[in-house]
């Protein structure tokens, strides 16, 4: 008798898989479970689900693939099935090949003995021909497999030679080439040769060497004065001349308007007023604010005699809402949408003469506070005045500052006096206009120095300090950092805090040096060149790119220093 069986779900769980045994007829029935069911997570799924099948009297058995499923159905008491094992019938593979071998006596096909008699008449009339006589009574045939082939080749009678009979008379046999003339072409040939090998390993190719020296970072703060006075920089005290400036400016721009006007909507709704002063109390418009969060709402009338509330529960604080007065109605003090308040929201009443007590006198939303609409408009605002007389003042600095750069001078900030005469914006504070302009008109008097002048009292400065074998690096790559310690127009002095960042680079030596890696090898120039204690690395380049030897002269060589960083001769 076969047993039935029963196919479950990956997702299946046990309360499912008993539902269904519960609904199957048979004593006897074999579960099918797929790898890595969600019966096969825990052996606790297995014990549970054994336990609901002896209680429907029902002998499971399991069947699956999943080794995992396998050992918690057997801890279970479970009986396992297995997949009956399937017969290997030969495939096609198995199946030897048999070889026929050829019959021992195979005719040749009629085609190829009607083509060894044609090739063998060719043959013979061609013979003929270059000899000028008849043709023979026939040339052998080759044979066949089966024996010779069964045609007879006729005579052929040759009347003239293909060539004429003299067309061999002007042909005479090559003299044989002297011995001089070999020799010229040995020696030609062996020049050419020579010319070649000079031009691969002495002409043609060209070396490159970039050679990177040693830096060191170097830091100095000086304090270096300007002074009217001063002709030429002195290195050693520090000094440097400085040049007086006066400068008049008028400018004028248009600036966008930030502030922003409400124009919106206000919104309004009812409140109760809760007051547990145990008195009546007068509220006027005019004097009273109910206050959420910094927003403002006003009594749209006064409120006299407001009655004291009372608790209907005085233990739980719950409010007898029949002692409250009627709803109010509010307005906020602005529009907007953040004014809009839901029912039940607690305000704050702050009275001029009751003051602010909110635990005795506050008020609650009984409706809706809605209707209000955000609107902005453009104004004039007393930062926007400021901000443009600002940016006024930076626009005439910059002005002054281009000027003088084109003169190879410099401005530093607070080494001068801004003066302003005048200051006049097209719209007061306030007005309703998207944008404004604005006048300014000064004076700006300060002093100028020349900026090569602060960078050569640097470099020599630093140069007196440092060692016989060291240089500083190009100012291009300089960090220098200017304020102003202190300014005096009438005494025409200026200090200045400098703080300067650089480094210095040790002087490298390269005279003759491309003598000594004329003809050295690749590996061999690196070696030489890096033992050196000042240089940091070395770059080589060959050309051709197949090059490993350095060529023969000295004028295809070429050693350039580089700085470390900037990559610059």
């Amino acid at each position: 008798m076969q047993i039935p069986s029963i196919y479950i779900n990956l997702e299946d769980d046990v309360s499912k898989i008993t539902a269904r045994l519960k609904r199957h007829s048979a004593k006897q029935v074999v579960l099918v479970c797929p790898k890595r069911c969600f019966l096969f997570n825990d052996s606790i799924n297995l014990r549970l689900l054994k336990k609901n099948a002896d209680l429907l009297k029902k002998e499971v058995s399991i069947l699956t693939m999943d080794e995992k499923g396998q050992l918690y159905a057997k801890e279970a008491g479970f009986t396992l099935k297995f997949l009956p094992k399937q017969k290997v019938f030969p495939s096609f593979s198995d199946i030897k090949s048999v070889r026929t071998a050829p019959p021992a006596d195979e005719e040749d096909e009629p085609e190829k003995e009607n083509f060894l008699a044609a090739a063998a008449q060719g043959m013979h009339s061609l013979a003929e021909k270059f000899a000028g006589k008849e043709a023979g009574a026939g040339i052998a045939v080759p044979r066949t497999k089966k024996g010779p082939v069964n045609a007879v080749v006729p005579k052929v009678s040759v009347k003239e030679s293909i060539f004429p009979k003299d067309v061999f008379s002007g042909i005479g046999m090559e003299k044989p080439k002297s011995r001089k003339r070999g020799k010229k072409l040995v020696f030609w040939f062996l020049g050419l040769l020579t010319l070649a090998f000079v031009a691969v390993f002495g002409i043609l190719p060209q070396a490159t060497v970039a050679v990177y020296p040693k830096s060191e970072p170097v830091t100095r703060d000086m304090e270096i004065s300007a002074d009217l006075g001063l002709k030429q920089i002195d290195p050693v005290k520090l000094l440097m001349p400085a040049e007086a400036l006066s400068e008049t400016v008028n400018i004028t721009g248009k600036f966008q308007s930030q502030g922003k006007k409400p124009v919106g909507n206000k919104s309004s709704g009812t409140v109760r007023i809760y007051n547990f002063t145990r008195q009546p109390i007068n509220l006027k418009a005019g004097t009273t604010v109910l206050i959420l969060g910094g927003k403002n709402y006003y009594l749209a009338s006064d409120q006299m005699g407001v009655k004291p509330a009372a608790y209907s529960n005085p233990k739980t604080k719950e409010v007898d809402l029949s002692s409250l007065g009627e709803p109010v109605e509010i307005i906020a003090a602005e529009g907007g949408e953040d004014y809009n308040l839901p029912i039940g929201t607690r305000l704050e009443i702050t009275n001029q003469v009751f003051g602010s007590k909110p635990q005795f006198l506050y008020a609650k939303t009984d409706s809706e506070i809605s209707g209000g609409t955000t609107r902005y408009l453009s104004v004039v605002s007393p930062a926007d005045i400021e901000q443009a007389k600002a940016e006024l003042q930076s626009r005439a600095l910059a002005e002054i500052a281009q000027k003088l750069g084109s003169q190879g001078k410099v401005l530093y900030d607070k080494a001068f006096n801004f003066e302003i005469d005048a200051y006049t914006t097209s719209s007061a504070s306030g007005t309703e206009t998207p944008s404004f302009q604005a006048t300014l008109v000064g004076k700006v008097n300060g002093l100028s120095v020349l900026s090569g002048d602060l960078q050569d009292i640097i470099s020599q400065r630093i140069s007196q300090t440092l060692a016989a074998n060291k240089t500083l690096r190009p100012r291009d790559h300089d960090a220098i950092t200017v304020k102003v310690k202190s300014f005096d127009l009438n005494s025409g002095i200026a200090v200045f805090m400098v703080h300067y960042e650089g480094k210095t680079l040790y002087n490298v030596d390269l005279s003759n040096v491309e003598k000594e890696l004329a003809g050295k090898a690749k590996e061999h120039v690196n070696d030489i060149l890096n033992a050196r204690s000042e240089i940091s690395r070395v770059d080589v380049i060959l050309s051709p790119s197949w090059q490993t030897i350095f060529p023969l002269l000295t004028s295809r060589i070429k050693v350039v220093v580089k700085d470390t960083e900037a990559g610059d001769e």
